[in-house]
This record gives structure tokens, sequence and C-alpha cells, in this order.
């Protein structure tokens, strides 16, 4: 989904911005995206969507990066983030702990090309649809090449949207839940017990 308006109001362009979307508190690692993209040789912006109300120590030394590429949006939802999911060059998964991430889901379903955190929920989500860091110099690296080579970034997006439609549309999931609730109930008569 590309809206022009959206991203001219954000100063983008589609495909020329890196994404990174979640909470702004420490265990979503948003300080090692903007460390690890300072390392990263592009011209790219890339923009920190988000935010947290009882987190403001944390924001404040985020913001105070002089990475003049790092911009900070403060939380968008609706189309505006449908829009920004949907146009990243590259979209950076950074949490460690919580279960599947519906940012992930989402940013799976649209079609991005993500470099997730190595822990194992993502893993289990994303399988060979993106590639994965497990330190900040591995982040830059991945970063780096994904930037770098476009025709594999658009090779990942169709990868994540197939394994997205493929394990997370409605349609799975409500065949899943049925197939469950049969097995629960088994051969047990219909109707009152």
């Amino acid at each position: 989904m590309i809206d022009p308006a959206i991203l001219n109001d954000l100063g983008l362009m589609p495909r020329d911005y890196v994404l990174y979307v979640s909470r702004l508190e420490p265990e979503n690692n948003a300080h090692v995206v903007i460390d690890a993209y300072q390392h990263v040789r592009t011209d790219l912006p890339l923009v920190i969507v988000g935010d947290a109300p009882y987190a403001s120590a944390y924001i404040r030394s985020l913001k105070s990066t002089t990475d003049a590429r790092v911009r900070f949006p403060g939380a968008i939802y609706g189309r505006g983030y449908t829009v920004l999911q949907s146009n990243a060059a590259a979209y950076v998964q950074a949490t460690e702990v919580g279960g599947t991430h519906p940012a992930l889901v989402e940013a799976m379903g649209r079609g991005a090309a993500i470099i997730a955190n190595d822990v194992p929920e993502h893993r289990e989500a994303l399988g060979d649809a993106g590639v994965y860091y497990g330190s900040q110099d591995e982040l830059t690296a991945q970063l780096q090449h994904i930037l770098d080579r476009p025709e594999e970034a658009q090779a990942l997006r169709a990868a994540a949207e197939a394994r997205a439609s493929a394990l997370y549309s409605w349609d799975r999931v409500t065949n899943d839940y049925e197939a469950w609730f049969s097995a629960v109930v088994g051969d047990r008569p219909a109707g009152p017990v």
C-alpha cells in the first residue's frame, strides 16, 4: 500500500527508509538498532516509531543520538502504520522477549524485508523468510547487506508475505481452532450433557 500523502508528511519515499516499531523501552532494543545504524553506510533515514509514557528517561537517551538520519515521529497507528510497514526498505524486529510479536506478523503480512533479533520466538514466526542477528555488529552487517542488495530484499519481502499468508491468515487461524475444538470435544454427543 502506497499513500504518498502519509509518506510525504514524514519526508519519506517508498523503499528509502529503514523502519523500527515498538514500545520504546530497553528490552525492545531501540538503542541497539540506533547504535548499529550509526555504522551503516547509507543516506537512508532510520525511522523509530513508538512511544512509552513511562520511559521518558530512556526515550530522551534515544533522542540524544547525534546521527541526523535517525527520526522519531512518535507513535503512529492505523493507515499511517500500515503504509510505513508496507514501504520500508528494511524492517528491524529487535525485541527479545514477549512471544510472537504482532508487529512482526504484521510486517510479514505487509511484505517487509525483515531483519530480526535471533530469538526462538522470531525464528518460529519468521522461519527462513527473514535474516537474523545476534549482536549489534551482526545487525549492522545485516542492514548493510540488505540495503546494498535490493534484489535480496525483494526476495525476503515475497517470502515474508507468503509465510504470513500460510501461517497467520484468518482462514488458517479459524481452521486450526476448529480442528483443535473438534479434537477436544471428540466423539461426545452434541447438546446438553
